[in-house]
């Protein structure tokens, strides 16, 4: 089974405060320096991440299947590497 430390990309959701931030700070610290796809409701704060090197996206995940069905399936194309964890 596949590792966070053999990561090449990973998708953080709700990291625009608390643990989903300090979880996207962590993962970025990592010695294989994965791309971080920070995602989150704020604009501001996910601009914050955009200048501390973090790749972003703003989502609201309090929506309906399909919608979210469509948010994943535009990460996996942008981001074909975040399939290694799937």
């Amino acid at each position: 089974m596949p590792s966070i430390h053999d990561s090449k990309c990973v998708l953080v959701i709700g990291a625009t405060s608390g643990l989903g931030r300090a979880l996207a700070h962590s993962i970025k610290a990592l010695p294989s320096k994965p791309t971080v796809i920070a995602a989150g409701r704020r604009q501001a704060r996910l601009q914050e991440l955009a200048s501390a090197g973090f790749e972003t996206i703003q989502v609201d995940v309090d929506t309906d299947r399909a919608t979210l069905k469509k948010f994943v399936d535009g990460i996996i194309d942008d981001y074909p590497d975040v399939r290694e964890m799937l």
